[in-house]
């Protein structure tokens, strides 16, 4: 019998929700280059899943209408809801800002904030995104990106912008509120060592409440291996960068040499 596999793509993400992996969009072949046809929905209408203990993938398909920001996108988990942020279309200059849940039990896509150039984090690619919860209220924490230089939402105050060949890079921080009937997007005071404007860095939790990043890209062909350490309560983050870890937060880059 033949054993099934996803096809080759990038700019792509897969999480894991207890025993399972789940990969959705991102680049791939044959993929339209438009905003939305039947082609490219039907491709985006159906979810990679990897059964961890057995290595077994399945292709499955999925209800209602997934995000259009195939490429590049941010992905987070809560219980069983995987959230998606972001993204291109892959043509043109046509970036989201849109924010979406897919439930992992119904199998099933839900809009939960619209793109939309007049609120929330800037329409963009290549930002991360993490779940943290405060005084027990889940919210999503969205760092970073790149996007378009014009026809974008108003700047985040505090946030810097770094333009280059008509794209910005920022360091914009955003909280997304997932209590039932008081959804929102809000922008928590930011006090510390703001990161510069960047896209393509990693976001690791480390507490509810505390996530680590590490590199990034800042658009004029500089990259980063600094590392930072995000504090977050519901109305504020406090940043600390360690260019020379030590204290309690004491970090020690160590080489492994993995054999096979």
């Amino acid at each position: 019998m033949e054993v099934y596999q996803p096809v080759e793509r990038r700019l792509h993400s897969t999480v894991q929700v207890g025993d399972y992996l789940y990969m959705w969009g991102g680049d791939q072949p044959d993929l339209p280059e438009v905003h939305n046809n039947e082609k490219k929905k039907s491709m985006c209408s159906v979810v990679e899943v990897c059964h961890v203990p057995t290595g077994e993938w399945v292709q499955k398909p999925t209800t209602g209408d997934p995000s259009l920001g195939v490429r590049g996108y941010a992905a987070a988990v809560i219980g069983n809801e995987i959230f998606f942020f972001g993204g291109s279309c892959g043509h043109d200059e046509c970036y989201h800002n849109s924010l979406y849940s897919f439930n992992v039990y119904t199998f099933n896509w839900k809009e939960l904030s619209p793109t939309t150039s007049h609120h929330g984090p800037m329409m963009k690619t290549g930002s991360s995104m993490i779940a943290i919860k405060v005084k027990d209220e889940d919210y999503l924490a969205v760092i970073g990106g790149w996007g378009p230089s014009s026809n974008n939402t108003p700047p985040q105050p505090g946030a810097r912008y770094s333009k280059t060949g008509g794209h910005q890079w920022c360091n914009e921080v955003h909280l997304y509120r997932l209590k039932t009937g008081t959804c929102k997007w809000t922008s928590p005071t930011v006090i510390g060592d703001r990161p510069p404007p960047t896209n393509g860095f990693s976001l690791t939790s480390i507490t509810n409440t505390t996530t680590i990043l590490f590199g990034g890209y800042f658009g004029d062909g500089r990259y980063s291996n600094d590392v930072y350490v995000f504090e977050f309560t519901d109305t504020s983050v406090k940043c600390t960068k360690f260019s020379n870890p030590g204290g309690s937060w004491w970090v020690e880059w160590v080489p492994v040499t993995v054999g096979c």
